[in-house]
């Protein structure tokens, strides 16, 4: 089967690992401690956001002037809360069919890059044993832009050799969809929420991905373009 893409570009959040309750609960812990209320569909909005864009967020939620430096000081306490939380993962956080789907890319010898804003990936990677699986891991410290910019896939796609229009981007955060459909990237969106209608492929969960069912979707939208 002949592969219309050479590379294919993963967030880690909600895509690769069930980590998206994880960063609730670290971003609620920080909530409690500004006396402020944070929900789950607070919580999706921020998805692919920085650790301290996110932060800013849940200070801004206090109708006050937060500084520079409380922010700092906040995302240090929640980027702490977080690293606890990480270090109980397994394999078995891995999202469904996401380590097939890998396997697929790997023996198809498609390229694979992680375009994340947790400087934590390397870690959570690690500890679902698929750091091996990525020829590429880029996080915010490696760009002068984060998601919503299309930096860091754009960066990836650099890293890994190949032409930006040859690549596959999967996000489940309206923040990183954004920055893909700025790029000619072929976006896909994971996920039953709004926003992932905008992708040019939507899965309701990463069970669906599969090298043939991604051939087949890339297919189709360069098919609809001529």
């Amino acid at each position: 089967m002949d592969c219309p893409f050479e590379a294919v570009i993963f967030d880690m959040d909600g895509v690769i690992a069930d980590t998206v309750g994880l960063h609730y609960e670290a971003n609620q812990h920080i909530a409690k401690k500004l006396s402020v209320t944070f929900s789950e569909e607070m919580n999706q909005s921020l998805q692919g956001l920085s650790r301290e864009k996110t932060v800013r967020a849940i200070c801004d939620l206090t109708g006050e002037e937060v500084s520079d430096e409380q922010v700092k000081q906040l995302s240090e306490l929640r980027n702490e809360q977080y690293q606890r939380l990480i270090a109980e993962l397994t394999p078995a956080d891995a999202l469904p069919g996401i380590y097939s789907f890998i396997r697929e890319l790997k023996e198809k010898k498609v390229s694979i890059a992680l375009a994340s804003a947790s400087t934590n990936a390397p870690r959570v990677l690690s500890r679902l044993q698929l750091i091996d699986a990525f020829d590429v891991i880029v996080d915010v410290q490696k760009v002068r832009r984060g998601k919503p910019d299309p930096e860091i896939f754009l960066t990836a796609a650099q890293l890994l050799g190949v032409s930006s229009n040859r690549c596959v981007a999967i996000e489940d955060g309206e923040a990183g969809l954004t920055g893909i459909l700025q790029t000619e990237m072929f976006a896909v969106g994971v996920g039953t929420h709004l926003a992932m209608k905008k992708a040019h492929w939507q899965v309701a969960s990463t069970e669906e991905l599969s090298l043939k069912s991604l051939i087949n979707a890339v297919r189709m939208k360069r098919k609809k373009d001529f």
